[in-house]
C-alpha cells in the first residue's frame, strides 16, 4: 500500500501483500501452458539454494525495489543456458513511465555480454543468454 503502481485488484487483505499468483494461474491455464510451466512461489533466496539444473528461461517480474531486482538477477540470469531467454517485466526506458530496478538490471545484463535483446513486447524485454 501507498506504492504509486499499488493495483488494489491484487491486494490480499489476509496477508496485506499484494498476491498475483491467481492471475499468473489463469493466464497459464488460458495459454494451454499448465502442462509445461512449472510455478515455484517462493523467494528468490530459497529456491535459488537448491538449484542446480540450467533452465531455458527465466522470467525476472518481482519487486520494484533496487535489492529485489538486483537479487533476482544476480541468483537467476547465471542459470540461463546458452540459448535460453532471460525475461525481464516492467522495464520503462523512461523513468516517468515506471520504476527503475527492472530497467537497471536490463542494462546490467546487457553489459554483461552474456546475453543480447531478442525482442520488446511493450515493457517486457526478451534477452537470448549467448553461448
Amino acid at each position: 500500500k501507498g506504492w504509486e503502481h499499488h493495483d488494489g485488484a491484487l491486494y490480499d487483505p489476509e496477508t496485506d501483500r499484494l498476491n498475483t499468483f491467481p492471475l499468473f494461474r489463469r493466464t497459464m491455464r488460458m495459454a494451454k501452458l499448465e502442462d509445461t510451466v512449472v510455478p515455484l512461489v517462493a523467494p528468490s533466496e530459497v529456491v535459488s539454494k537448491g538449484w542446480a539444473t540450467p533452465l531455458a528461461m527465466v522470467f525476472i517480474d518481482g519487486g520494484h525495489g533496487l535489492e529485489p531486482a538486483l537479487t533476482d538477477y544476480r541468483l537467476w540470469a547465471p542459470r540461463v543456458m546458452p540459448g535460453g531467454i532471460l525475461a525481464i517485466h516492467d522495464v520503462f526506458p523512461d523513468p516517468k513511465d515506471g520504476g527503475r530496478p527492472p530497467y537497471e538490471i536490463y542494462r546490467m545484463a546487457l553489459a554483461s555480454n552474456l546475453f543480447e535483446e531478442e525482442k520488446a513486447v511493450k515493457s517486457l524485454r526478451l534477452l537470448r543468454r549467448l553461448g
